[in-house]
């Protein structure tokens, strides 16, 4: 072989193998074409298209990122868009007759509780009374300090602040107020309520209770707390990492408590005078506050409900967070922070009391025509208590025969000279005054009855024994016997006795005031930055501007959106504000007139101001919504002129790829028979 020849040979081997590099080139150009369906990724292919290729492809990825931002901020404005939709029927509700009606309802009153029904025995007549709060109102009684004996002084609490006494004596003074005495409350939520009580008894020391509720208000009061607890759930709703109305605080929770206020309670000490060894208890979140009174102390409820609420401020450790004051006998105590609640109880030991009794009167000595008759009875006991009441009765002639007219007929030769029936009372109760004076036992007692007796006027045909003579009472008659007209009348008088013992035993009521509105209506509308009254950070910052900024998004060129709305929003104000009215009405159904017209003007503002960032909010949506739209048209084209460009036929790529597959397989084949051909072995 000559040199010519081989090297002829092995050149033509060498361009078997650029065949074969530049088929598989071929092959792996239309591959990427029909994987990418472009012409190519290598801007250079294009040529004099280049620039415009990149505007469209730059004008592309704006509209998407345009796109991109609609698609995170259109789900937040969707959400808030249900959710003043929830709100605006929650108004709506409270807009309704039925859900909030125009007036409280009537008053439910309780059966009176008569401690001690022999010493008094009380009712209420609910159709006469004005009652204007629900609370547990406490009668007693105790004997009068101004008035004469057998005249009580009647407070009546209603143990939250509220506070009235007059004195009544059945016996002397008839009531002047109707069938029934009129007690008017002053002080505490309760002030302006006037209840008519009537008394079937009162001659001793007593107490009586009655509850006072106004069912429908109750249910309008729970209903109002239930839909005020839904607004706080609402505003607090989160959308993915972040709260809806929180402003740009993402991570804080924006709306506390809305039920929260400043609880105020009060601690009520019935009664009227304390005894030595009487034992008061106060506990307040599990620490306990007592007072024993001591023989030297006063004995006055004041006294002991100072000495308290001194015991509370000095000794409570760790210090309390509430306010502690006493007045009248009624200790009231305030939290510091809104929603900060304390347990509260109280108890009252009193020290013994003595029950006294009195023996049944006899007749020691008959009446004969030389001797006078003569009753006696005995007081018995080893001391008395204040607030006792001990009484006698002498009475002349027969109750059945008032007139002696059954008398004369069945004796009809008898003159008619008997005196007509006569009853002779006379009652003793011990007051504070006199317990103090030294009428501490039976004794001193049956000196103050000998002595009423003995002013008795008319003055009765008996005569008492003098004062001194100890606990025992004798009644003699100034009159002998006549068995000579009136054989059969063996007796000129009967005696009876009674003791009723007082029930002068002191309680304590423990009352929460129903939540007042007064300090909130006139609270200004809080406007950046300052933070309205139920923002979480409000007692912590007061200030924060975070808490109004709205989020933007840029959704075109030149075009921001501005959306979402603030928990702090003067909408959502009005409606907390509205909703706190309609509790306090509910709460207070003496000014149920009053808060809930408050309430109903301030539910209409709420209605148009949610109805309006409502609509702000929808008009958000839709411009989102609308211009998501125009982008989407403006992509699907910008698509479409790209193609054009860079687009491929991919049928035509298809077929050039298969026909290049066949010439490099072919040229593979080629190959194969020529692979042992190489210069080595050629010029071997």
């Amino acid at each position: 072989m000559s040199s010519i020849t081989g090297v002829s040979s092995y050149s033509k081997y060498l361009s078997l193998v650029r065949n074969l590099s530049g088929g598989q080139n071929d092959i792996n150009r239309l591959s990427e074409q029909l994987t990418t369906g472009k012409k190519s990724v290598d801007l250079n292919a294009y040529g004099p298209e280049v620039q415009k290729l990149l505007d469209l492809r730059a004008e592309m990825a704006t509209k998407d990122n345009y796109i991109q931002s609609i698609n995170t901020a259109a789900p937040r404005v969707k959400a808030t868009d249900k959710v003043l939709t929830s709100l605006e029927s929650i108004v709506s509700s409270w807009t309704s007759g039925t859900t909030f009606p125009f007036q409280p309802g009537s008053a439910s009153v309780s059966s009176a509780i008569n401690t001690n029904p022999e010493g008094m025995k009380v009712a209420i007549d609910p159709a006469k009374s004005k009652l204007t709060v629900g609370a547990k109102y406490t009668v007693t009684a105790v004997p009068s300090q101004q008035g004469g004996n057998g005249t009580f002084d009647v407070t009546v609490t209603d143990g939250l602040g509220g506070k009235t006494t007059r004195a009544i004596n059945l016996g002397t003074t008839p009531p002047n107020d109707g069938k029934g005495y009129n007690f008017n409350i002053s002080g505490g939520p309760g002030e302006g309520a006037m209840l008519n009580l009537s008394f079937d008894t009162l001659k001793a020391a007593s107490s009586s209770s009655f509850n006072v509720s106004f069912p429908q208000a109750d249910q309008v009061k729970d209903r109002a707390e239930g839909a005020m607890r839904d607004i706080q759930a609402l505003l607090n709703q989160r959308f993915g990492d972040r709260y809806l109305f929180a402003g740009s605080r993402y991570g804080t929770e924006p709306v506390t408590d809305l039920l929260a206020t400043k609880q105020t309670s009060k601690i009520t000490l019935n009664g009227a005078v304390v005894n030595t060894d009487d034992y008061f208890e106060v506990t307040i979140n599990g620490q306990t506050f007592s007072h024993q009174v001591a023989l030297g102390d006063p004995k006055t409820l004041t006294a002991v409900a100072k000495a308290l609420a001194d015991n509370i401020n000095t000794t409570a450790s760790p210090p309390l967070p509430i306010t502690v004051s006493n007045s009248n006998g009624i200790i009231t105590l305030v939290g510091q922070d809104p929603g900060q609640k304390f347990d509260l109880s109280a108890r009252v030991v009193n020290s013994a009391t003595v029950e006294n009794s009195v023996d049944t009167p006899s007749t020691t000595q008959a009446p004969t025509a030389a001797l006078p008759q003569i009753d006696r009875f005995t007081l018995n006991g080893a001391a008395v208590d204040i607030g006792d009441t001990f009484e006698f009765t002498v009475a002349v002639g027969d109750p059945d025969d008032p007139y002696n007219q059954n008398y004369y007929t069945r004796n009809p030769t008898a003159p008619h000279d008997l005196p007509p029936y006569q009853a002779y009372t006379v009652r003793y109760t011990v007051s504070d005054t006199d317990y103090a004076a030294g009428v501490n036992n039976v004794g001193q007692v049956a000196d103050k009855l000998r002595q009423q007796f003995a002013t008795l006027n008319p003055a009765p045909p008996v005569t008492i024994d003098a004062v001194g003579n100890g606990p025992g009472i004798a009644l003699t008659s100034t009159g002998f016997a006549d068995p000579t007209n009136h054989p059969n009348r063996t007796s000129l008088f009967s005696t009876s006795a009674k003791v009723t013992n007082g029930s002068l035993e002191n309680t304590i009521t423990v009352g929460t005031l129903p939540p007042e509105q007064d300090s909130l209506i006139n609270v200004p509308y809080a406007e950046p930055p300052d933070l309205p009254f139920y923002d979480a950070e409000y007692l912590t910052k007061g200030k924060n501007a975070e808490a109004y900024r709205k989020s933007q998004v840029t959704i075109d060129d030149n075009l921001n959106v501005t959306y979402g709305v603030s928990a702090d929003d003067k909408a959502f104000q009005t409606l907390v504000k509205a909703m706190q009215l309609v509790r306090t009405a509910a709460a207070n159904p003496g000014k149920w007139t009053e808060y809930s017209t408050q309430a109903r003007e301030m539910l209409t503002q709420a209605t148009d101001q949610i109805r309006s960032i409502h609509a702000k909010v929808a008009s958000d949506g839709a411009t989102l919504e609308t211009i998501k739209d125009s982008h989407t048209e403006s992509v699907a084209t910008l698509t479409e002129r790209i193609a054009k460009i860079e687009g491929i036929d991919q049928n035509e790529v298809a077929a050039r790829l298969s026909s290049a597959m066949n010439v490099q397989q072919a040229t593979y084949a080629v190959a194969g028979q020529t692979q042992k051909l190489s210069l080595l072995n050629y010029l071997a």
